[in-house]
């Protein structure tokens, strides 16, 4: 993943006991996964944000949960850039046609740069697909998921990659209705043992992702 600032893995969910095994926290999970593998512990950060890095090293890539609850997402994320000095940078404003400078022979306008960007790796749920799936995009829209969407939001972009990681009942819809209150129930006894494996494969995905870039990580990882 092409990036000249540490990466960020970040691991959605809503902290607390109350929502430790819920479907919301897959992402939690995940990162929690990572760093267990790494011999990394998690330790309050320097705002709302718990983080994992490697002691003493040189924070090269960095892993997070927010501690704002999902629907505030973007705000921890945003929070931890900037403590790092990587402020989110405002959109250029377009100038009016005839304020455009030409380039050098007067046949071309002078391009304007883009603004920098900082791309974290966002790991989440996703209701729209059934447990065991799995989905890593190198960036899109939220797919009505409030933490990404928050993430969106706050960033002034989408180009970013997610791995989005199906929490629905295999063979059964839910309805609208019942989504929000869905979400924040605990996974089944008898769905434990996918969502492990579900787990496992999402922490082996975002090393893929780290390795090799969203694009052909995806093509390794994504199935149902």
């Amino acid at each position: 993943m092409e990036s000249a600032i540490p990466l960020l893995v970040v691991g959605l969910g809503n902290p607390g006991p109350k929502y430790r095994d819920t479907r919301h926290n897959i992402g939690f999970l995940v990162v929690e996964e990572l760093a267990r593998r790494l011999g990394w512990s998690f330790a309050p950060g320097a705002g709302r944000w718990r983080e994992a890095a490697a002691p003493g090293g040189d924070g090269a890539l960095v892993l997070m949960q927010p501690l704002t609850y999902m629907n505030l997402s973007g705000e921890a994320v945003v929070e931890w850039g900037t403590a790092r000095g990587m402020p989110v940078e405002p959109q250029p404003t377009l100038p009016a046609p005839e304020e455009v400078p030409a380039g050098e022979c007067g046949s071309e306008a002078a391009p304007i740069p883009e603004p920098a960007r900082w791309r974290p790796l966002i790991v989440c749920d996703d209701l729209a697909l059934p447990l065991g799936a799995l989905r890593l995009r190198p960036r899109g829209s939220s797919g009505g998921q409030n933490g990404l969407a928050s993430v969106i939001e706050h960033l002034g972009h989408d180009d970013f990659p997610r791995l989005r990681l199906g929490i629905a009942p295999v063979g059964e819809s839910v309805p609208p209705a019942d989504w929000a209150d869905f979400v924040l129930t605990p996974f089944a006894p008898d769905e434990c043992e996918a969502v492990a494996d579900l787990v496992a494969r999402a922490a082996d995905a975002v090393v893929g992702c780290l390795e090799s870039g969203p694009e052909a990580a995806a093509s390794r990882f994504n199935r149902r």
